[in-house]
């Protein structure tokens, strides 16, 4: 089992710099990986030069220098012959260590179905289709005309639409935020007190690779107002009453813990940082009075995140996946982890209604095994999962289920029915 990090509990909103910091410094003891260089699969790589001319950007290796990537050098790529080239005019030395969180086994479970995948998509686009861009057209018209709406009629009930279409936004700008620093439609997911920034790390390097373990940042941060560890249960008594309601302010919370991160001087001003804060400015504009206008504002966003956590959180935090202190041993392989520790569900629900019914999480298992092809892409590979699960018969472990079923999984677990 990972190791919680230090810091764990020792902060009022947990920062997300201090774990990257604290991440690095495990990953040195455990590897040796100096501050200024990157671990993957046992050997030591200076890719600073290369920064620049990462397709998919500069900004996931810059945050995780100093750190062991393999999770992430695998998840993110597909044609590993390409990659293995391009890194090996890199290498510097072996590891003084060789400790990873999982085994890279070629003969795997996860190393297989990643083979399938690469070869299906080394003659197709593994981005957005037209139908997903058709999509972002969409959500992002229906979010300004509402917005328009609620600012004119001052509204509430357009506000919650409002809301809703924010929710769909945000899924669009998550599915985006995991294709690269150079994709620009990253950025509806700032059009909430989400900060896409953030979430590279709580969420793209975290908690998609680190899934119900310590050191996943949506689990650690939630706590202790929402545990979901089976070492960490049981809940407080209150929570069936507060819970709803603190997932209606999570993303509040965020950004109220962004502006502490400035503050300290953790993390610089981004400008993206400023589009909530226009949204306000707008409402206040057509309201003419400053708290009619914030409380129109906190509709939208507290409507955006409640739906966000919503459904999110039941693909993971339920009695079938696996957490620390529970009975089911955790996997080496990562593919077989992941399935230990994300669930399907509806898969009848498919593109594009999932993007607007569930922001594309009903189809996760495959999202987090392969977060860079986008999720118009997902239901392309589904087979290819179905098949190398029961090449290797794990049938007990993967079953689609229904989003009533993960709820009721969701509740017994964190209320202790």
């Amino acid at each position: 089992m990972i190791q919680s990090l230090p810091s764990r509990n020792k902060q009022l909103i947990e920062s997300p710099f201090v774990w990257l910091k604290e991440k690095a410094e495990r990953d040195r003891q455990r590897t040796g990986v100096p501050s200024k260089l990157w671990y993957i699969k046992g050997k030591i790589y200076d890719l600073s030069q290369f920064l620049q001319l990462h397709p998919g950007g500069d900004y996931f290796l810059s945050l995780t220098q100093g750190q062991d990537i393999t999770e992430m050098y695998y998840s993110h790529h597909l044609n590993m012959d390409k990659c293995n080239a391009i890194l090996q005019k890199y290498y510097v030395r072996d590891a003084d260590k060789i400790d990873q969180y999982f085994d890279y086994d070629e003969k795997g479970f996860y190393l297989t179905l990643h083979k399938k995948v690469s070869d299906y998509f080394k003659t197709r686009d593994k981005g957005p289709t037209l139908m997903m861009k058709l999509v972002v057209f969409i959500a992002l018209f229906s979010f300004i005309i509402t917005f328009l709406l609620t600012c004119t009629l001052q509204s509430y009930l357009w506000a919650l639409i409002c809301g809703y279409t924010l929710y769909v936004c945000f899924g669009l700008g998550h599915n985006f935020l995991h294709q690269g620093s150079f994709e620009p439609r990253r950025y509806l997911a700032d059009l909430s007190f989400f900060s896409h920034f953030h979430w590279a790390i709580t969420h793209c390097i975290s908690h998609h690779h680190f899934t119900n373990s310590n050191i996943d940042l949506e689990i650690t941060s939630f706590e202790p107002y929402y545990k979901t560890q089976k070492s960490k249960l049981p809940n407080n008594k209150y929570l069936r009453y507060y819970m709803d309601v603190f997932f209606a302010l999570v993303s509040t919370i965020q950004f109220l813990s962004t502006l502490q991160q400035v503050l300290k001087g953790e993390e610089r001003i981004r400008k993206e940082y400023f589009i909530p804060i226009f949204e306000y400015l707008i409402l206040y504009y057509f309201c003419g009075d400053a708290l009619e206008g914030f409380k129109l504002f906190m509709v939208i966003q507290s409507t955006s995140s409640y739906l966000t956590l919503k459904y999110s959180i039941i693909t993971h935090h339920n009695n079938i996946c696996y957490t620390d202190g529970c009975s089911i041993v955790p996997s080496r392989d990562f593919g077989i982890y992941t399935l230990q520790t994300s669930q399907d569900h509806d898969p009848q629900v498919i593109f594009p209604f999932n993007m607007f019914l569930f922001q594309g999480f009903n189809q996760h298992t495959l999202h987090h095994m392969f977060p860079t092809v986008d999720e118009s892409r997902i239901p392309e590979i589904q087979h290819f999962l179905l098949e190398t699960i029961q090449d290797f018969k794990l049938q007990h472990i993967y079953k689609q289920r229904t989003v009533g079923e993960l709820y009721k999984a969701h509740n017994a677990f964190v209320f202790g029915k």
